[in-house]
């Protein structure tokens, strides 16, 4: 399906397209088919769900934060990096986990290693490890994780 909208996004509306678009989207779908790793996950729709409110309400609060921050004649800066542990496992959830680090205010990924993420902050407050804490829970919902205790391993 996600290739048939790139090829409907390349070509518009023009019908005509897909009489290359047709075979091309289906060899591009079987191929990737073939090389996708046997990994097998599940998804909760009721965390996919909840996943996606809070998604949009951090996403929100984020963009406020940086803005808020950028347009103070006197920014309230404490620029970092900080190390934060992973506890979801390897695969989907935790490639999730790390795309979605930046909707948290004044976050981004800079380093993965395979036990921990290294995140360049704005604010090296406490509360960016609580946001990282809730934001690793709540794609653990997604896909119906149990996350250990901290500092247990994935």
């Amino acid at each position: 399906m996600l290739l048939a909208m790139v090829w409907l996004g390349f070509t518009g509306r023009d019908v005509s397209s897909w009489i290359a678009g047709a075979p091309a989207v289906l060899v591009a779908a079987w191929i990737s088919a073939r090389l996708w790793p046997g990994v097998r996950w599940r998804w909760s729709p009721g965390g996919a769900l909840a996943f996606a409110a809070y998604f949009v309400r951090e996403s929100c609060r984020g963009g406020w934060d940086v803005a808020r921050r950028a347009l103070s004649p006197r920014p309230d800066l404490s620029p970092g990096l900080i190390s934060h542990p992973l506890r979801l496992p390897v695969g989907p959830a935790r490639h999730l986990f790390c795309g979605t680090v930046s909707l948290l205010p004044g976050t981004a990924v800079v380093g993965i290693t395979p036990d921990r993420i290294q995140v360049h902050v704005l604010d090296q407050s406490a509360r960016v490890q609580a946001d990282l804490r809730e934001l690793e829970r709540r794609v653990a919902a997604v896909f119906g994780i149990t996350l250990p205790a901290e500092g247990g391993a994935p």
